[in-house]
C-alpha cells in the first residue's frame, strides 16, 4: 500500500500540468502513487498524462468523458490504494517535502486529517507570477474530541481540500464523495468530513502547497448565475453540522456558523460584481437576501473585527446599515481595481 495517493483531476491544463507533475516527481517521500484523471480534455493534457505513466510506474492514468472536477476526484478516490489521500489541482504544485512532512505528522498523531499552510500565488493572463503570500490556520497543533469541535472554524482556515491530507479508510468508512451537482464541492466535502466526527485533526502552520489564488478569466473570477439561487449551501451545511453535534444553542458555535454565512454573503456580492445584471437588479437581490433569517442574524451579530480585511469590515458595516447600493458600488470598484 502506498503511503499517499495523489489525486489530480485534469481538464485542459496542457500548459500548466507539467509543473504539477514535476513537483510530484521531486517528492522526498518516494512511496506514493499519483492518479491522473483526464476529464475529457480537448488539448494535449491526456498525452501528458500518458507520458507520465510511461516514464514513472508510480503514476496511473484514468481517461473519462467530461463530468467536472467532482466526478474526476471521485474516480480517483474509487481507484486509490494509498493510506492517505492528497488532492492536487493541475494548475497548482507542492513543495518537495510536502508528502514526507504530512505523512509523518499523520502517522505520529494517528490523524484522520492533516491541514497545512498555503502559498497563495497570483498570476497574470500569461501565467507570470505577480505576487505570493502565505495563508494558514490561526491555530496549530493536534485536536481531538471536544477541542476539535470547539475550534472547528479556526482549524478550517479554508474549505479547500487541497491543503489537507485525508485518511483514506475514514473516507471509505463514511462513503465520503464529492457532490457533482453544486459549485463549491470542496467546501461541501470538507464539511461532510467534519460532520462524521473525525477522531484527530493535525494542523500545521508550514505552507506546503502552491495554490493559484487568482488568474484573469479563471473560474473563481467569473460570474455563476446558479450561485445567486443557492448562495448559502456551504454555510447552511455548517449550520447543519453544528446542529448534528447538538451545539446549535452554543453562542460560540452560532457565532462561528454566522461567520460562515457572512463569508458566503461576501462571495455572493463578489459574484454579483462579475454579473451582467444592472445595479438595480443587483440591489434587489441583495435586499432580498438580507431578509433571510440566517443572513439577517449573521449580519446583525457578527462584529466588524471578525472580518479579515479592512475592506470587508467596511462592507459589513454598510450591510448592518442596510446600505445595499453602497456595498455593491464599493465591491465593484474594488474588483475593477484588482483586474
Amino acid at each position: 500500500m502506498p503511503c499517499i495517493s495523489f489525486i489530480v483531476p485534469v481538464y485542459n491544463m496542457e500548459r500548466l500540468l507539467p509543473r504539477a507533475l514535476r513537483s510530484l516527481r521531486a517528492q522526498t517521500l518516494t512511496d506514493f502513487e499519483a492518479i491522473l484523471i483526464n476529464d475529457g480534455s480537448k488539448d494535449g493534457s491526456a498525452a501528458l498524462c500518458a507520458q507520465a505513466v510511461a516514464e514513472d510506474a508510480r503514476f496511473r492514468f484514468i481517461d473519462q468523458p467530461n463530468g467536472g472536477v467532482a466526478a474526476a476526484r471521485n474516480a480517483g478516490l474509487d481507484a486509490a490504494r494509498g493510506e492517505y489521500i492528497f488532492f492536487l489541482d493541475p494548475d497548482d504544485w507542492v513543495e518537495p517535502d510536502a508528502a514526507e512532512v504530512l505523512y509523518h505528522a499523520a502517522r505520529n498523531a494517528d490523524a484522520d486529517c492533516v491541514e497545512f499552510g498555503l502559498y497563495l500565488d497570483s498570476y497574470d493572463e500569461n501565467d507570470r507570477l505577480l505576487h505570493t503570500q502565505t495563508s494558514g490556520s490561526t491555530l496549530s497543533g493536534v485536536y481531538r474530541g471536544a477541542p476539535f469541535k470547539e475550534h472547528f472554524d479556526e482549524t478550517a482556515s479554508s474549505y479547500l481540500v487541497t491543503n489537507k491530507l485525508f485518511r483514506r479508510a475514514f473516507l471509505e468508512q463514511h462513503r465520503l464523495r464529492f457532490s457533482c451537482h453544486q459549485l463549491g464541492e470542496d467546501g461541501l466535502f470538507f464539511v461532510a468530513f467534519y460532520r462524521q466526527n473525525p477522531g484527530c485533526l493535525v494542523v500545521l502552520e508550514k505552507p506546503l502547497y502552491h495554490y493559484t489564488a487568482a488568474r484573469r478569466g479563471s473560474l473563481s473570477n467569473s460570474y455563476h448565475p446558479e450561485r445567486l439561487e443557492d448562495n448559502f449551501y456551504l454555510s447552511d451545511a455548517v449550520w447543519d453540522t453544528v446542529a448534528a453535534w447538538g451545539l446549535q444553542d452554543s453562542p460560540m458555535h452560532r457565532a462561528k456558523a454566522s461567520y460562515c454565512t457572512i463569508r458566503d454573503l461576501m462571495m455572493g456580492i463578489k459574484n454579483l460584481g462579475c454579473s451582467p445584471l444592472s445595479l438595480s437588479e443587483q440591489t434587489a437581490w441583495l435586499r432580498s437576501t438580507l431578509q433571510k433569517p440566517r443572513v439577517r442574524t449573521a449580519v446583525r451579530s457578527t462584529p466588524l473585527h471578525a472580518m479579515q480585511s479592512r475592506n470587508d469590515q467596511v462592507k459589513l458595516l454598510l450591510l448592518k446599515l442596510r446600505l445595499c447600493r453602497a456595498v455593491l458600488l464599493l465591491s465593484g470598484a474594488n474588483q475593477r481595481k484588482n483586474t
